[in-house]
């Protein structure tokens, strides 16, 4: 899982959830010539968040705050395989490493404490040394310091409470990736068309009204 909180420039953070959402339509449709690689590396849940320069969020819990001055871009993703293939699956396509530069150019990380702006793994670096691209393995970097989550910690059903560690991922159905939902199921096309299908209706969820 990743769970990455992105600074970036402040009044972006509206350009940041277009790109990012453009992003995602790119990497459904797959346009770009060479393999699809979504059964190897599938994305089985993603959330974008945003939240403006120096606002709080309507929660009293101090890790989602902005940095001064700054944007903040919040991006969870719970995928299949090893976390290296599944960013490169990204980098590899054109359309998709359009957005991720994007995302890169976005990136604040001046004046925070402990953070190189010019280091070999910053946005800065990345961004005059040919994109994400060509710096892979700094794009990787680049994203693991701001990732709140483990992102080889391998989703289980059962953990030994003797054997626990921070953080626990649980999944409901270990095992199950789309690699083989695509491969095994019959019909398994319709499960994830490609172009994705634009008319699914999900239900709608009522608000709990809870008192203050």
């Amino acid at each position: 899982m990743l769970f990455l909180f992105l600074p970036i420039t402040k009044g972006t953070w509206k350009q940041a959830l277009a790109g990012v959402h453009e992003l995602q339509q790119q990497t459904l449709q797959v346009s770009d010539p060479g393999p699809d690689l979504r059964a190897s590396t599938g994305v089985h849940f993603f959330l974008f968040y945003a939240l403006p320069a120096n606002t709080r969020p309507p929660i009293h819990v101090t890790s989602f705050q902005t940095e001064q001055n700054k944007d903040l871009l919040v991006v969870q993703a719970i995928y299949d395989a090893d976390f290296a293939p599944y960013i490169g699956s990204f980098v590899q396509q054109p359309e998709i490493a359009k957005g991720l530069n994007l995302i890169v150019k976005l990136l604040d990380e001046s004046n925070i404490p402990g953070i190189d702006p010019d280091g070999p793994n910053s946005a800065n670096f990345i961004k005059k040394n040919g994109g994400v691209v060509a710096n892979p393995d700094a794009f990787n970097c680049l994203l693991m310091k701001y990732n709140f989550a483990n992102p080889v910690v391998p989703g289980v059903a059962y953990v030994d409470p003797k054997a626990i560690k921070n953080p626990i991922f649980g999944a409901t159905f270990p095992g199950l990736t789309v690699g083989k939902i695509l491969q095994y199921y019959p019909n398994a096309n319709q499960l994830w068309p490609s172009p994705p299908a634009t008319n699914v209706v999900f239900g709608k969820s009522v608000q709990p009204q809870c008192n203050p």
